[in-house]
């Protein structure tokens, strides 16, 4: 006589292949046949339990990947395609190549991620699979470069120009970063050092001059006030303040704001125009990048939209899309959007009407970092000195209402 075990059903949470969270029940006779079952399916199983246990809505293992992706440096992702490339290249096999770059990492973090890469990877799930469990670590061109590469046998040379390619990603962004952190220093210093006459240095005029019953000038006057107001106004404009940047913030996730936003990126002068190159240079390198590794153009589309990151901008990559779909030239949205510049849209079509098209865009890109780099600078040298010479007039204008009573009235100070 024969017994059988008795079904449950038990509730699951795994990732699919491309990176997403998949929940659901299945009923079997145990934890281990359902994570069978779904491993059959092509999934990632990260929680299995019984139905009578509510699944929680948070994932565990979601959350520490995402305290370990703050840990990870952009760099580190860089060299890491770079070097298993390599290895690659040389005939080294994958699971011997991953354990060498867990070897030679120089930060923990990102060693002991390259190590559950390793494991997983020995476990037989492919790397683009493993790879997509980290999504905010590596990238959708990443794991798509890596899924298009395992089905064409072209690892080695893929991950090589991926690392090359994050590599000049990670140089527009450091461009752009220089480029806002010397207005901010400036703007910064200049509000604490007024802050600073205002606060600690006004009041002791003050003194003296009430001391000697000044009659002071109105300028000193509305200074004086404004240090009072934020000495003994602090519970007003304090709170104040923090609910402004807070009505913001909420304004800035909405639908409407978020677009508001975005179109004053592009239309402001100056900032607008190294915004449109930002966008043209990541694009454009993305895009190569993605074409010449053999991924869907649909997919290309898709992933340029994340790059851009741009409410506006997507408009065009909607247009893009839905001519793909009805069979129409691609390019032909570019010609029609008012941000993409005439000759860039030129080159376009032209690529795409010669089959060339990851050619021409990496041409694009390149052409965009130059472009970029002597915005940066040409923009530099224009605010710098307006910055200087703001600074001067408002740190002027304190210590000119400071010192007007002293020059107009030097017998009431000497008394």
């Amino acid at each position: 006589m024969t017994t059988t075990s008795a079904k449950h059903t038990f509730s699951y949470r795994a990732r699919s292949q491309e990176g997403e969270v998949v929940t659901g029940t299945l009923s079997g006779t145990s934890p281990e046949e359902i994570a069978a079952m779904l491993r059959g399916d092509g999934l990632l199983v990260t929680a299995v339990q019984t139905a009578s246990h509510a699944m929680p809505d948070f994932d565990a293992e979601e959350i520490r990947r995402g305290v370990a992706a703050r840990r990870v440096r952009r760099e580190d992702v860089a060299v890491f395609c770079q070097q298993l490339g390599v290895m690659l290249d040389t005939g080294v096999p994958l699971p011997e190549a991953l354990e060498s770059c867990r070897l030679q990492g120089r930060r923990k973090e990102f060693s002991d991620l390259v190590g559950e890469i390793h494991h997983d990877v020995c476990g037989g799930t492919p790397l683009s699979s493993s790879l997509a469990r980290w999504p905010r670590i590596f990238t959708p061109i990443v794991v798509s470069l890596v899924r298009a590469s395992e089905a064409s046998g072209t690892m080695a040379l893929m991950l090589t120009r991926l690392g090359e390619y994050l590599v000049r990603e990670e140089k527009t962004r450091k461009q752009v970063r220089g480029a806002a952190t010397y207005p901010a220093i400036m703007f910064g210093s200049a509000l604490l050092i007024t802050m600073f006459m205002l606060v600690a240095v006004l009041p002791k005029f003050a003194a003296i001059y009430q001391q000697r019953g000044a009659d002071l000038p109105p300028a000193t006057r509305i200074m004086m006030a404004i240090g009072d107001g934020l000495r003994y106004g602090w519970m007003y404009w304090v709170p104040a303040v923090a609910a402004i940047l807070v009505g913001v913030a909420l304004w800035r996730r909405t639908r409407s704001g978020q677009k508001a936003l975005d179109w004053a990126k592009l239309s402001t002068p100056v900032i607008g125009r190294l915004t449109i190159t930002v966008y043209l240079a990541r694009a454009s390198r993305t895009m190569s990048t993605l074409l010449a590794g053999g991924v869907g153009l649909i997919d290309v589309i898709r992933i340029c939209r994340g790059v851009t990151n741009n409410v506006v901008f997507d408009r065009l990559w909607d247009d893009m899309e839905h001519r793909v779909r009805d069979g129409r030239p691609m390019t032909g949205a570019a010609t029609d959007c008012r941000w993409i510049p005439p000759s860039v849209a030129s080159m376009m079509s032209s690529g795409e009407r010669s089959a060339k098209l990851p050619e021409v865009m990496e041409k694009i890109a390149t052409q965009c970092d130059d472009d970029l780099e002597s915005g940066i600078k040409k923009a530099t040298s224009m605010i710098e000195p307006v910055l200087i010479v703001g600074m001067g007039i408002l740190v002027g204008a304190v210590a000119m209402a400071l010192l007007l009573p002293i020059f107009k009235m030097s017998s009431v100070v000497t008394g």
